[in-house]
């Protein structure tokens, strides 16, 4: 036997519990998920020994990265190497290889620089013989494929030996402008 009223009642209660529930899980949802707030200029990543492989649009590998250590900080999206070792082989370009003791990442790896020593060698190709610079401070731009420094570089291509202050290399192009104070030694090759 039902009570009198209480037909009447039911649905209102039901909007009532379920109005308070909907409170409820809103309240829970807008709670902070952690009191520790994020210093975004820590690093928020880091990783021993990394290996990184970025491949074209057809799956040919475009780079390949390796690092001793890698930290990745948030604010700029930063990343900084430690001990890098970066290969370039884009198609139809010769190989491009850059050894430094650290390197700073930006835009996922679009724009990088070695501060400290670094070593670039362009791999041979067609007519050119292999080209090594040793240098510090350089600055590179893979997609572009153009390296440059402000800093004293020691060049070697064949059996040319040049000396300068400051250099872009276009490794598409296959040009090395040198900026200022150029020297250069030569040393034919013998044929007997």
């Amino acid at each position: 036997m039902a009570v009198p009223g209480t037909t009447r009642l039911l649905p209102l209660a039901l909007v009532v519990l379920l109005g308070s529930l909907t409170w409820l899980l809103d309240r829970a949802a807008s709670l902070p998920g952690s009191t520790v707030a994020i210093n975004s200029d820590q690093p928020d990543m880091l990783v021993d020994k990394a290996t990184a492989v970025r491949f074209g649009e057809n799956g040919q590998p475009l780079s390949l990265l390796t690092a001793a250590h890698v930290s990745h900080l948030p604010a700029g999206d930063i990343t900084w190497l430690e001990k890098p070792q970066l290969r370039y082989t884009a198609p139809d370009q010769p190989r491009l290889d850059v050894h430094g003791e650290r390197a700073k990442s930006v835009n996922q790896g679009s724009d990088v620089w070695f501060p400290g020593v670094v070593t670039m060698v362009r791999a041979a190709s067609g007519t050119q013989a292999e080209l090594t610079i040793n240098g510090r401070d350089m600055h590179v731009l893979p997609q572009a494929g153009l390296a440059s420094s402000e800093a004293p570089a020691i060049a070697k291509m064949g059996t040319y030996v040049i000396e300068s202050v400051g250099f872009i290399a276009d490794s598409k192009a296959e040009t090395l402008e040198l900026k200022s104070k150029v020297r250069m030694s030569y040393e034919p090759i013998r044929t007997r």
